[in-house]
């Protein structure tokens, strides 16, 4: 039986984080069970990535698998949100309506302000992107 692999889908969107925030200004990305210590007042983007439900589509083999992409967005307390705002933008745009084979985001939401930043020290904001894979199974 095939279906499919979710390390495949996983790949594609986190190759696609990392090609946008290597562009000027590059942004460190951090993603799910990764160590990461951040530099005091830095910017840097947390990734988390899971796959949340699925269901029948119909009975000649497709699924509709459903997941999120909750991105963080850390930068410096104290000197407003635009900064905060301005990397938000770039990773919205990122994955607004994007599509790619059998994968579709929806518009994205937020970003959500985040009152007490984890960790403490930085400002932070959340977006959340959710997004379908038809998932087509064969024997």
């Amino acid at each position: 039986m095939t279906a499919v692999n979710l390390n495949t889908i996983r790949r594609t969107i986190e190759e696609k984080l990392v090609d946008e925030l290597n562009n000027a200004p590059p942004i460190p990305i951090v993603f799910n069970n990764m160590p990461y210590k951040p530099l005091a007042n830095t910017t840097f983007v947390l990734s988390e990535l899971s796959f949340d439900q699925n269901e029948y589509l119909t009975q000649d083999g497709r699924n509709l698998m459903q997941g999120q992409l909750t991105l963080n967005v850390f930068t410096k307390v104290g000197v407003g949100v635009g900064q905060n705002l301005t990397v938000a933008t770039r990773l919205r745009n990122l994955f607004n309506r994007f599509t790619l084979d059998e994968l579709y985001f929806e518009p994205p939401n937020g970003p959500q302000i985040i009152e007490n930043a984890a960790p403490e020290g930085y400002f932070q904001s959340r977006l959340a992107c959710a997004f379908q894979i038809i998932e087509k199974i064969t024997v």
